[in-house]
């Protein structure tokens, strides 16, 4: 998952569609910059948690197939708030053009279509988030800037790849360029691995001229779910085998990639592996984040098309480990939405909070055909023992 600096007027989205800038202490330019543009109104309260201050951090339709421990349980205190898909034929991304980008209240979707494995960038004062493919788009994309659905980030596959089988894209700004690392489909071996395209805007169109894929790892099942997190400006590739396919573990690597971030340039790190009793048979989506000496792994565990399916939480010394899980998920189901995972976290500048992206089930129907996937954004506050998610005051998600 990703590792951005959001500009003032991103902030701004984010503040207001709080409605809470006069409950946490954000810093004087962030109150400057609600004061010089607002977006959105007002529309919810929301319950402050005292935090440090941490230093910054980082499918066409899913398949039926996908799909440490701290010293005490407060060391990680839980939110209050749970695998590969088959091609989606609920409401896609891009059926109705419109789009409610703001931070998720009472249990309120940002975006009520099925949106999987969402990354959010922001680019040039506006929001762009990303998902998994629907019917229509291998990589569909959301922006404030258009309103809606701003297009297929993706258009076209390389030639050894096959569409509907397009998962999880992370998207970078590495250099002067834009990075789409995605899944999907070897049409070789059947198997799912990791590949990587270039574009000019975050949006795309993003072109990928390969002609084999970045990360295969054919011997442990495949490789999906690749997300992109920095140590300095050394780029590091997250993802995971996916080893569910085919009876053997699920592993989650971290693995160096070349400054332009279109290249390997080492071996992949173990840091995970599914070894808890609620995880079952699957981890996966890895997303990382450093705040103060600390690094912070968020993973998805348990079937994806299941209610059981949660964020785990893993505290790490470094982006290559080692890492010592939570004992419990740290995102559950809860009354607006059951299954929450894929969860991307989003740097804000001034660190007061960040964001995590994520999705979840939604209105009572779980998996395919009849469920969707809808997006959630949420603030997400760092105190001394870790990440707690700020919700509303009276409840909800």
């Amino acid at each position: 998952m990703t590792q951005y600096t959001i500009g003032a007027s991103v902030l701004v989205v984010v503040v207001l569609g709080l409605g809470i800038v006069d409950r946490v202490p954000f810093s004087d330019s962030m109150v400057e910059a609600v004061a010089e543009e607002r977006f959105l109104p007002s529309e919810l309260s929301a319950t402050p948690v005292p935090s440090t201050t941490p230093a910054p951090s980082t499918t066409t339709a899913p398949s039926t197939t996908e799909p440490m421990h701290p010293t005490t349980a407060e060391a990680f205190p839980p939110p209050t708030a749970v695998p590969e898909p088959p091609m989606s034929r609920s409401t896609p991304a891009a059926s109705d053009g419109s789009a409610r980008v703001r931070i998720s209240r009472d249990g309120t979707p940002t975006f009520a279509g099925d949106f999987a494995d969402p990354d959010v960038v922001a680019f040039g004062g506006s929001f762009f988030a990303f998902a998994t493919n629907t019917m229509f788009m291998n990589v569909p994309v959301l922006s404030t800037e258009s309103g809606g659905v701003h297009g297929d980030a993706l258009p076209m596959l390389p030639a050894w790849s096959e569409p509907h089988h397009v998962w999880a894209p992370s998207v970078t700004e590495v250099g002067d360029h834009w990075l789409l690392h995605y899944t999907t489909r070897h049409s070789g071996s059947g198997r799912q691995c990791i590949s990587v395209a270039v574009g000019d805007h975050p949006a795309g169109p993003f072109l990928d001229e390969s002609t084999e894929p970045l990360v295969c790892a054919l011997d442990q099942g495949g490789a999906i779910d690749p997300s992109v997190v920095f140590d300095g400006a050394d780029p590091h590739l997250l993802w995971k085998s996916d080893g569910n396919c085919c009876g053997l573990p699920t592993i989650v690597y971290s693995q160096p990639l070349s400054n332009d971030g279109l290249a390997l340039a080492g071996s992949p790190t173990e840091l995970l592996r599914n070894d808890l009793s609620w995880e079952r048979d699957v981890i996966e989506a890895p997303s990382m984040i450093e705040a103060g000496d600390t690094w912070w792994l968020f993973y998805s565990a348990n079937r994806w098309d299941h209610a059981d399916y949660a964020v785990g939480l893993a505290e790490c010394q470094s982006v290559v480990g080692p890492c010592e899980k939570q004992p419990d998920p740290w995102l559950e189901s809860t009354d607006s939405f059951a299954g929450p995972g894929g969860l991307e976290v989003v740097t804000l500048s001034d660190r007061a909070a960040d964001l995590v992206v994520f999705h979840g089930w939604v209105d009572g129907e779980v998996g395919y055909p009849e469920g969707a996937r809808a997006l959630f954004v949420h603030l997400v506050r760092w105190t001394r023992n870790g990440p707690v998610l700020v919700v509303p005051a009276s409840g909800g998600s």
